[in-house]
């Protein structure tokens, strides 16, 4: 008989597809650059802003795209409601 690990995750869930870190990424960069980034985003412009965001940084996949984007838009959201 076999016994189960309780501490197994599997690989899917334990370690990210990509080990790109985007928001560290974007922190880095110039403020026009995160500014050209955020009004794509802002102003609908979703291939513009994918386009982008590739031309930047080759290695980001669609889930760094998505995660960046959830990332501005939650602090665009967080300003609006304290200001």
């Amino acid at each position: 008989m076999t016994t189960l690990s309780m501490t197994h995750v599997p690989s899917s869930r334990s370690h990210p597809a990509s080990s790109f870190d985007v928001v560290g990424a974007f922190a880095l960069l110039e403020t026009s650059r995160k500014m050209a980034l955020f009004d794509q985003l802002m102003a609908n412009r979703m291939n513009a802003y994918r386009n982008t965001i590739h031309a930047l940084w080759p290695q980001a996949g669609d889930d760094d795209i998505r995660k960046l984007e959830m990332v501005l838009r939650h602090r665009l959201e967080k300003l609006q409601r304290f200001s």
